[in-house]
């Protein structure tokens, strides 16, 4: 990757200047302004999808972290940043030999008896390689790219700019900058693979859970930029699609009582959740989990109010909720009940019946977003009496990925039956 700040720069410069050319000409009168719409944002799509790609770093997860969020963004602007959740182009292995030789000693190198030169995966940060160790052993190596830490800050200051200029999120400037700050936290720990070992090592002290597998690092080959960890095999989501309805509820169920293990015993959320950091497996219904460089750490005084926040709404008791919120951070000063109330009421109306189905909350239904979306735009006056909460932005982060990702599988789970494990419950109407 080009880790030049200069050309980085320029590059995402000169895709904004194309949005923004794009966006003048799709308000041209005349011809089919539905199709112009269209067009405009499969275009768009398609360039920052390509340029963020081959930018790798930080450009290209926060593309990745936008394409998670397909419920919210134009449906062929999501499209094409799907893509980017799919594998980079691998850098030459004669690079990926030299970063080895600069951060392993002869020591570390003796202990590796063979490398395989094509990437096993390739991805924003770095790459991986099979391996077998001198003693028979088969691994993976981690390398991060080189450079790749220095392009972070200088690209997630130009990519603030450029979709607060080109408003490819919904979201006002204040809130943008309050997730971009958390981005940019997020986005440094993945660039340090010392810190992704520190989160390893905590989901499997902290959040392990029958079902789950986590590699087990070989500590005394991991360093700055590189990882060593056993090789746990698994087959892609689009192969899991094709099991049965039983196995695929089975392994969204334990997707499920993952999450809230994480969020409500460990503190601790995996929130890095798109497809290929997953791998299935159908003979044991386990399920493979890759990648910890964005772990998010939850305060326990902010799981309570999460806690608080579902008991009182599954009572429908909105002055408890209203506190919660406020406490959270979440509302804008002074922001009154009696105003937000009719959204909290519709929301639960519109949530609390298929969430609380005896049968299981089908992941399936095509209905559900839409109905969010189409509520969300009934209180569109109510927007700035929202403030994003911190601390939840990569939780929320990991609820929305892994609901795509049990989507795409066409689940159905039992959700009480998942909280009712943490002390919680939803009630129907």
């Amino acid at each position: 990757m080009d880790s030049s700040p200069t050309r980085r720069t320029a590059r995402l410069l000169g895709v904004g200047a194309r949005t923004l050319g794009r966006s003048l000409l799709k308000r041209l009168p005349g011809g089919d302004a539905a199709q112009r719409k269209v067009d405009y944002w499969t275009d768009v799509g398609r360039d920052w999808a390509q340029t963020l790609g081959e930018m790798r770093g930080a450009a290209m997860k926060l593309g990745q972290l936008a394409s998670q969020y397909a419920d919210v963004l134009p449906p062929q602007l999501a499209e094409q940043l799907k893509k980017l959740q799919n594998a980079a182009e691998p850098i030459p292995f004669a690079k990926v030999e030299a970063a080895l030789a600069e951060r392993w000693s002869a020591e570390q190198r003796a202990q590796v008896a063979h490398i395989e030169p094509k990437a096993l995966a390739s991805a924003s940060i770095g790459q991986v390689h099979r391996a077998r160790l001198a003693d028979g052993r088969d691994v993976v190596v981690k390398v991060r790219y080189p450079g790749v830490e220095r392009a972070v800050d200088a690209d997630l200051t130009q990519l603030r700019r450029l979709i607060g200029m080109s408003k490819l999120l919904p979201v006002d400037d204040s809130a943008m900058d309050k997730l971009m700050g958390e981005v940019r936290a997020r986005f440094r720990d993945e660039t340090d693979y010392g810190t992704e070992l520190v989160h390893l090592r905590l989901l499997r002290a902290d959040a392990a859970l029958p079902g789950i597998v986590y590699p087990e690092p070989l500590e005394s080959l991991c360093g700055p930029g590189v990882l060593v960890l056993s090789e746990e095999p698994g087959v892609s989501l689009e192969m899991a699609r094709t099991w049965s309805q039983q196995r695929r509820d089975a392994l969204a169920l334990t997707l499920c009582r993952w999450l809230a293990h994480q969020l409500f015993v460990a503190h601790a959320v995996h929130a890095d959740p798109h497809p290929g950091n997953f791998a299935f497996r159908e003979e044991t219904g386990e399920i493979v989990v890759y990648d910890f460089g964005c772990v998010k750490r939850v305060p326990p005084a902010v799981v309570a109010d999460v806690r608080e926040i579902i008991d009182a709404f599954s009572e429908r008791n909105w002055p408890r909720t209203h506190a919660a919120l406020d406490r959270l951070g979440g509302l804008a000063d002074k922001t009154p009940l009696k105003l937000i109330e009719p959204l909290y009421r519709d929301i639960e109306r519109l949530m609390t019946q298929p969430l609380a189905n005896p049968d299981g909350f089908d992941f399936s239904d095509p209905a559900f977003i839409p109905a969010l979306r189409d509520n969300a735009r009934a209180h569109l006056g109510l927007t700035f009496k929202f403030k994003p909460v911190t601390d939840m932005v990569f939780v929320l982060r990991a609820v929305s990925g892994l609901y795509w990702l049990m989507r795409g599988l066409g689940a159905r789970v039992d959700l009480n039956a998942v909280l009712a494990e943490h002390g919680l419950t939803l009630r129907r109407p």
